[in-house]
C-alpha cells in the first residue's frame, strides 16, 4: 500500500554490510562504493541511526560502524522510525487535512486498521529475516571483506541416508554421507 522510503531502503542495504555487535567496524566509504548509496548521503544517514541507538560509528584511525545490537533484534519498524519518524502514521490516508478520528474521512477506519497491520508486519521482520533477499551489492561487500553470505541456508551439513540398491536385505547397510541436502533415501 505505501512504500517505506527509500532512505529507509538505504539503511537497509546498508546495516546488512555491517556486523554483529563486537565485529570489525566497516568504513561508510566502503559500504557507500558497494552499494551505490551516495557517500554523503550514507554518512547522514548512519549518523542518524547511530543517535538512535542502531549503530555504533567510532572515528579515527580504528574507525568505522558496526551494528549496535544483534540483527535479529533490529526490525523494520526500527529503521522506519529512526529515518522517517511517526508522523507518516498519523496523516490521513487521503492527505486531508480535516481528516481526525472526530471528523473522519470515509477511508478513515480503513487506514486505522490498516495500519495496525502493517505495524505488526514491521515489528515482526527482522534486520537479520531481510538477509535472505538478494543484494548483490551487499553480497559482493561481504564476499570482498571476508564476512559469510547472507541469505543461504546454513553451511552446516545435515546427514543423509543412502541404502545400496543393489544389496541384498541381509547385507544391506545404511552409512551417512554430509550433504547441505535434505535428508532422503533412496532404494
Amino acid at each position: 500500500m505505501l512504500p517505506l522510503s527509500q532512505t529507509t531502503g538505504y539503511a537497509v542495504r546498508a546495516l546488512r554490510c555491517l556486523q554483529e555487535p563486537g565485529g570489525h567496524p566497516v568504513l561508510v566509504e566502503e559500504v557507500a562504493e558497494y552499494t551505490g548509496i551516495p557517500r554523503s548521503y550514507l554518512s547522514k544517514l548512519i549518523h542518524k541511526l547511530a543517535k538512535k541507538g542502531l549503530v555504533i560509528a567510532r572515528r579515527g584511525h580504528h574507525g568505522g560502524v558496526v551494528l549496535a545490537k544483534p540483527s535479529t533484534e533490529i526490525t523494520l519498524e526500527d529503521l522506519s522510525e529512526a529515518i522517517d519518524g511517526v508522523a507518516w502514521r498519523k496523516r490521513c490516508l487521503m492527505g486531508l487535512l480535516g481528516c481526525s478520528d472526530a471528523s473522519p474521512c470515509v477511508l478513515h477506519e480503513f487506514w486505522h486498521e490498516t495500519l495496525d497491520q502493517i505495524m505488526a508486519r514491521l515489528r515482526s521482520v527482522t534486520l537479520a529475516d531481510l538477509a535472505q533477499n538478494p543484494d548483490p551489492g551487499v553480497e559482493r561487500f561481504r564476499a570482498n571483506h571476508g564476512l559469510p553470505a547472507q541469505g543461504a541456508e546454513e553451511s552446516a551439513t545435515k546427514p543423509v541416508f543412502v541404502m545400496a540398491a543393489d544389496a541384498t536385505l541381509a547385507q544391506e547397510e545404511a552409512r551417512t554421507i554430509q550433504s547441505p541436502a535434505p535428508v532422503a533415501m533412496s532404494l
